[in-house]
């Protein structure tokens, strides 16, 4: 570790803690083997801003993508064949979308965090870098991404940019250009508004935070919603899975809890649900498990 701190610009010592958090940090071990066909991977790319904060890079879906045109994004896709791991599956997206390098001295592995299940069925790994190279200049794929952008990794512990070290943007004076649906992102939930009158969704629309809790399943499961302070320029807010990594990643970084609370009332753990589809379900995921013959891993793990 001591010799990736040489390398980096200077930080400040929460963001310096943050990395160290991050480089020891390892998941918990996965109940059961999963389907390949059915496991993808985020790249969280940290560097180091100006005043030593940590930042993470943040893309605009391209409009011609067949799913989740213009959403904000990390860069990420699923598993192919030549993949060596999930490390392997973040770099080469990452390489594929926005020209990150797949180099592991100028790219550093901080840690892979815990799995997310996806509505559509894919288990997510997100893997966190940090850039060491201070002259990487992203090269942009037109095909999938249209705009590279980077918000501070604090801003997914709160709720008011004015808490957020190096947050240059006044949220307030963009409300009134918001544009139409950009609140709409990653599925289960329809296009939805935020109030902080209605029972089950917090934070007025246009706020920085919002959150709204969505059926999934057998539960209920909260959404979180950040705004980027880019959204009069058509930037869409970060939301859904994107925000849930972010959250998982500054909590696991800073080692604090956000502001707010980020599961629903009686919200079953990812492990929990993910076991739940595994064992229960009926869509892509169980029937991969059952073409690859993982079935008994799971069948044994119900039983330990």
């Amino acid at each position: 570790m001591s010799s990736l701190e040489a390398i980096l610009p200077p930080l400040k010592s929460e963001s310096l803690q943050c990395i160290r958090r991050l480089a020891r940090y390892n998941p918990p071990p996965k109940r059961g083997r999963l389907p390949k066909r059915r496991c993808a991977a985020v790249a969280i790319m940290l560097f180091v801003g100006r005043l030593g904060d940590l930042h993470v890079l943040l893309s605009t879906r391209a409009g011609n993508m067949r799913t989740f045109a213009h959403d904000t994004a990390l860069p990420g896709g699923k598993y192919e064949p030549g993949d060596v791991d999930q490390e392997g599956t973040a770099r080469r997206e990452a390489f594929e979308e926005i020209g990150v390098p797949i180099d592991q001295e100028r790219i550093r592995k901080l840690c892979l965090l815990d799995p997310f299940l996806t509505g559509n069925a894919l288990i997510v790994t997100p893997v966190v870098f940090v850039i060491t190279d201070r002259a990487l200049t992203p090269l942009l794929n037109p095909d999938e991404v249209s705009r590279l952008f980077s918000m501070p990794l604090a801003s997914f512990l709160h709720t008011r940019p004015s808490q957020i070290p190096s947050f240059p943007y006044s949220i307030s004076s963009r409300l009134a250009k918001l544009p139409p649906g950009a609140i709409d992102s990653i599925p289960p939930p329809p296009p939805i508004h935020y109030a902080q009158d209605e029972g089950t969704v917090g934070g007025k629309e246009g706020r920085f935070y919002g959150w709204r809790d969505v059926k999934w399943g057998v539960g209920l499961v909260r959404m979180h919603r950040f705004l980027t302070g880019r959204e009069s320029e058509g930037v869409k807010p970060v939301y859904g899975l994107t925000a849930a990594i972010l959250i998982r990643a500054a909590s696991v970084g800073y080692g604090v809890n956000p502001e707010f609370a980020v599961y629903a009332p009686g919200q079953s753990s990812m492990d929990d649900r993910i076991e739940y589809e595994i064992q229960y379900g009926k869509g892509a995921l169980r029937r991969a498990i059952e073409s690859e013959g993982l079935s008994m891993d799971w069948i044994i793990s119900a039983k330990l």
